[in-house]
């Protein structure tokens, strides 16, 4: 399964990219129920913590990796999960270097 955006995010006003850089070692990804229906993943199995939802996270990790060069591999994380009313979801990801 590979991760794809379907929301088009532009970085104006309170709209942020859908990964973007806080820190070297902090990122937000931004989600929406219409990125979760391209997955085929229903909001139910999403906050299950259902192996597709897994497969989705790990997935949007990788792309992080790949455009903004955020690591992960021998780093401890620490997510910070915010949903918001626009039918958003927030992830603030922390790296520390294990």
């Amino acid at each position: 399964m590979s991760f794809q955006l379907c929301s088009n995010y532009k970085p104006t006003g309170d709209q942020p990219k859908a990964i973007e850089k806080l820190t070297e070692n902090k990122i937000r990804i931004i989600l929406n129920l219409d990125d979760l229906k391209e997955n085929n993943i229903d909001l139910h199995s999403f906050m299950s913590s259902s192996v597709e939802s897994q497969d989705l996270f790990y997935n949007m990790l990788d792309k992080a990796e790949k455009e903004i060069g955020f690591k992960t591999k021998d780093y401890k994380l620490m997510i910070e999960a915010i949903a918001v009313p626009e039918r958003k979801f927030y992830f603030n990801c922390n790296s520390f270097f294990s």
